[in-house]
């Protein structure tokens, strides 16, 4: 007996749904709101200066990631080729030693 696929309705999504238009602000910010900088407000500078010192170390977390990435391929590189340069030593000393007849009568 053949499925009827007609009588299927699907379900509604449980979670909301999030517009592309929620994720922007319905109005631009002013400079000063932008910054965060009241005329002559300390808070602001302060504000200005926190915000500055975490972008500052985001930049510097992910630029030491990008040389925890970098030094472990040049390590791994490193084995690799030491690996196979012991492998190439220890094939050279077996064909030095080896006689040039193999088959003994």
């Amino acid at each position: 007996m053949p499925l009827d696929l007609s009588v299927m309705q699907p379900e509604p999504f449980p979670h909301p749904v999030m517009m592309r238009s929620d994720l922007y602000a319905r109005r631009q910010p002013s400079r000063e709101e932008k910054w965060g900088i009241c005329s002559g407000s300390v808070c602001g500078a302060l504000r200005v200066l926190v915000r500055r010192c975490r972008e500052e170390a985001e930049r510097r977390k992910l630029a030491m990631s990008i040389l925890s990435v970098a030094g472990a391929c040049v390590f791994g590189l490193m084995a690799v080729g030491v690996f196979w340069l012991a492998v190439e030593m220890d094939n050279s000393a077996l064909q030095a030693s080896k006689s040039s007849c193999s088959i003994k009568p």
